[in-house]
């Protein structure tokens, strides 16, 4: 009875899945294409996620595509090309109208594609092995490495010259900041403040790693008067901000985030195979003279359990990124389980929101990087281990200027300040080295 009930559940969810992939395939996409002053645009290929058309002589196109959100790209000979996100198409609707208005290459304004070839080594001393850096206001850099034997932090000045140095612990693992500006040494045990005291850098005493990382990761803003917390419950699938005055110490929810579908899934997953790792270790002790010495299944089947908890553990509990910035004189969320923005006064009250799609784009790393002056903000994306940063519209959201790190792939440690950007390579003829890189963020 059990068998034929999960048959029919599983024949009836197929044919489900049938009926919807259906239903999605007959989405009509009609479009239209222009240039700046209205007049249509003959020949102009469109690429709409894997399916080709081309425009007649009034600029139009039409296209069938079922899956969503996708990608469309315009290209014609005499224009700039244009690439955006199709959303999802209103309910009970079969058709999309699309207007596409395209710019001429001598004068594009928003959609640059910005080549930055010139790249320096900003600290090229070769025994010396990048861990992390920090990049400063002033164009400072607090950098953790190892030169021989021994680790250091050491504070180089803009020109890439050692100013002062201090020894530390063997083997940390990365240079955190923390949402009141301070910074702090992190290793797999402990985590250690540090402070700039004259021409040295202190080191204060350790907390454990358990305590502190805690106040790093939740902590999302602060000033003089409050200070933004984060919160993640549900599966890591619900996202709450909290504002607190410092003063008063009254709190208040800023902003909440949830993915419940999401939730409901890991839930089922989480109670079908419900086995910790230290339960399947306990039981195997237990039965391992009668059961483990000559049952070759039972203990194929406690490795199953231990890879199913490894999986759900490792790969499928991934928190929702729904991050905080401070950015101006504002705090903006970037919702993009909800496909959008909002954007609050550092009091807390609500200004606005604005719709974001850049997530939808092939090779997204769902990473956001502001600059260090805090006046823009860019978006990863990585294919083949090329990584390009796309600049976001901080009042429409669109995705606007794309600046490629063309000659070392897989950087790490992106950081962005002024006109440069600031980032890790590992030499991959010796992959025990690390280097930090700068290049140009706009053509010169």
């Amino acid at each position: 009875m059990f068998r034929l009930t999960k048959f029919l559940s599983l024949f009836v969810f197929g044919m489900l899945a049938a009926h919807l992939s259906w239903c999605q395939d007959d989405i009509i996409i009609k479009g239209k294409v222009v240039n700046e002053t209205g007049a249509p645009i003959r020949n102009a290929s469109v690429k709409i996620d894997i399916h080709n058309a081309r425009t007649n002589s009034n600029g139009n196109f039409i296209i069938k595509n079922g899956n969503f959100p996708a990608q469309i790209t315009v290209k014609g000979n005499l224009y700039n090309d244009y690439t955006d996100i199709l959303l999802f198409p209103e309910k009970w609707k079969d058709t999309m109208m699309v207007y596409v208005v395209m710019s001429g290459k001598e004068t594009q304004l928003d959609e640059v594609t910005i080549n930055a070839d010139s790249k320096f080594w900003v600290y090229p001393r070769k025994q010396a092995n990048v861990l992390d850096f920090k990049v400063e206001k002033d164009g400072n850099i607090i950098l953790c490495c190892s030169d021989g034997h021994n680790y250091y932090l050491r504070h180089l000045n803009e020109m890439g010259d050692k100013v002062y140095e201090t020894s530390i612990r063997k083997h940390p693992k990365s240079i955190r900041q923390d949402c009141g500006g301070k910074l702090h040494l992190v290793y797999k045990d402990s985590i250690y403040e540090t402070s700039v005291v004259g021409q040295s850098v202190g080191i204060f005493s350790p907390l454990p790693y358990y305590k502190a990382i805690g106040l790093l990761d939740n902590c999302s803003y602060s000033d003089d008067t409050s200070i933004v917390i984060r919160t993640y419950m549900n599966q890591k699938q619900y996202l709450e901000y909290q504002l607190i005055t410092k003063k008063t110490r009254h709190s208040k929810t800023l902003y909440v985030s949830e993915d419940r579908q999401k939730n409901r899934q890991l839930k089922d997953y989480q109670r079908e195979n419900k086995q910790t790792v230290s339960e399947i270790l306990r039981e195997s002790n237990a039965t391992h003279s009668d059961k483990l010495s000559n049952d070759n299944e039972y203990l194929k089947k406690a490795r199953e359990r231990w890879t199913t908890q490894q999986f759900y553990d490792l790969i499928l509990l991934k928190p929702i990124y729904a991050p905080l910035f401070e950015l101006n004189d504002s705090l903006f969320i970037f919702d993009h389980m909800n496909d959008s923005a909002v954007v609050f006064t550092k009091t807390g009250v609500r200004v606005r929101s604005f719709p974001i799609s850049y997530q939808y784009f092939r090779g997204w790393k769902s990473e956001l990087i502001p600059n260090i002056e805090k006046t823009c903000i860019y978006a990863r994306f990585e294919r083949d281990g090329i990584t390009s940063l796309r600049k976001i519209n901080l009042i429409n959201g669109k995705a606007e200027e794309v600046v490629q790190i063309k000659d070392h792939i897989f950087p790490e440690h992106i950081q962005i300040r002024e006109d440069f950007i600031y980032y890790v390579y590992k030499d991959y003829l010796d992959l025990s080295m690390h280097y930090i890189f700068k290049q140009h963020l706009t053509n010169r």
